[in-house]
């Protein structure tokens, strides 16, 4: 293996400080760290936000996301490992379960229309609880749109409903063909290469056809996941 880069190690250190501390690291303490100027710390988070490893508050070098992981509090929280993180939606709070290679993992977050409180349990690969039991993971915008602005898909459009009917009398609800509904063992399964090797030194996100390749093995078919 080559000797990691920069960018490989400093992505690394972002996703083990939220780990250890629940918060991301602040520039200063990058600079001092590695050693690296203010100028090098931000063009690296540029390029790690660029391959959509985190994302930045726009105009300054503060971490808001490192994918589960939210900066801020959320309506998404999760305990694993004897601590509580906030994810930045739905689908991050499931995804601790892959990242943390199937650790326990708690859910508490509440429905997106009318705030009742969800529950879920993860446990063993599987949601071992789900309460309410029609609990779903709505993805209210298609694969293609996710990136136009990260920061508000996770926050407004990737949500938990209490059932379909919840969903049903939202105002986030949208048609058949460019959202979806997910079951939190679907969105667990959908997590694995996405998130199952973020603490690793050399992690890559998959690429395009590696995606598309990982949706038709779940089923997961149709124009929706074309991307």
């Amino acid at each position: 293996m080559d000797e990691p880069t920069v960018a490989q190690r400093i992505r690394l250190h972002v996703y083990e400080h939220f780990l250890e501390h629940g918060r991301p690291p602040i520039a200063e303490e990058l600079m001092r760290d590695f050693p690296l100027s203010r100028e090098e710390v931000g063009a690296t988070l540029r390029e790690l936000q660029g391959q959509r490893n985190l994302a930045v508050v726009k105009g300054t070098l503060r971490i808001l996301m490192a994918f589960p992981f939210s900066a801020i509090a959320t309506p998404f929280r999760v305990r694993v490992r004897g601590r509580d993180y906030f994810a930045n939606c739905a689908w991050d709070a499931v995804a601790f379960h892959a990242m943390l290679g199937e650790d326990d993992v708690d859910i508490d977050s509440y429905c997106h229309h009318c705030a009742q409180p969800i529950r879920i349990e993860l446990r063993g690969g599987r949601a071992g609880v789900v309460e309410p039991a029609d609990t779903i993971i709505y993805l209210a915008l298609r694969p293609t749109q996710w990136w136009d602005d990260i920061v508000t898909t996770c926050s407004n459009t990737m949500v938990f409903f209490a059932g379909p009917d919840h969903r049903d009398s939202s105002d986030l609800c949208a048609p058949a063909d460019q959202a979806v509904s997910l079951t939190p063992d679907q969105i667990h399964a959908l997590s694995g290469p996405l998130y199952g090797g973020r603490l690793q030194i050399d992690y890559v996100r998959p690429g395009r056809d590696e995606l598309v390749a990982h949706f038709d093995r779940l089923g997961l078919t149709g124009a929706y996941w074309q991307i």
